[in-house]
């Protein structure tokens, strides 16, 4: 059981972030805490005037931005020490998050548009995040990559639509790598995936009423 103190806080982001991450499996100490909630006020901070987020109550927040990032990793139980490359990352989600809770993790978070990833850039530095980096890029802008060793082990997104990424991740994933696209709802046309199938599809539940969602995970084509 979670008992989470901050006395100079009068948000309720840590109590909402603490159940949602119970909800999922997740436990954290108040150092790791901390970090989140230090997250949570520098993107409170930016999205006055960058578009960060739409999401506005701590609640949402918390629940939808925070904890939801974290379900990527059931889709990776063996998560330590592999290459993830976080597309259309935005405010950083959910590679922080998932980076703040598995430290091993080799994280590389592409973000096109030049004021987030001004964001990233301060907030990596804020919470003194290593192995980590910022890739201002669009997927498709990215060629196919000689060298094996230069591709990633998992790509993922929150924000970003599968028929967006699927063309394009291919010349980006190491030959057994995988795509996880968080969803609302599984793939209803398989036949749409371009030399990627289905590996998986786990469903999970959110707390305050958020429902259920969907890790969709690909992977190529035998």
């Amino acid at each position: 059981m979670f008992h989470v103190e901050h006395e100079e806080n009068t948000d309720q982001f840590l109590e909402f972030f603490v159940e949602g991450a119970k909800n999922l499996g997740f436990s954290f100490d108040e150092s790791i805490l901390e970090k989140f909630h230090l997250y949570y006020k520098e993107l409170s901070f930016w999205n006055r005037s960058v578009n960060l987020t739409g999401l506005h109550t701590e609640q949402e927040q918390a629940v939808l931005l925070f904890a939801d990032s974290l379900a990527g990793a059931l889709a990776f139980p063996e998560h330590s020490s592999l290459s993830i490359v976080d597309i259309g990352t935005g405010g950083g989600f959910p590679g922080i998050p998932l980076k703040l809770a598995f430290p091993s993790l080799k994280v590389t978070l592409m973000e096109p548009r030049g004021n987030k990833t001004a964001f990233l850039h301060t907030v990596i530095g804020k919470l003194e995040l290593t192995g980590i980096s910022v890739l201002q890029k669009r997927l498709e802008a990215r060629r196919s990559f000689i060298h094996e060793e230069d591709k990633w082990d998992i790509a993922i997104s929150k924000a970003v639509s599968l028929e967006a990424i699927v063309p394009h991740v291919k010349n980006i994933l190491k030959k057994d790598g995988k795509l996880v696209v968080f969803r609302s709802s599984n793939i209803d046309n398989p036949s749409n995936l371009k030399g990627m199938t289905i590996d998986q599809e786990i469903p999970y539940e959110l707390p305050y009423e958020f429902g259920t969602r969907v890790l969709s995970v690909l992977k190529h084509d035998p």
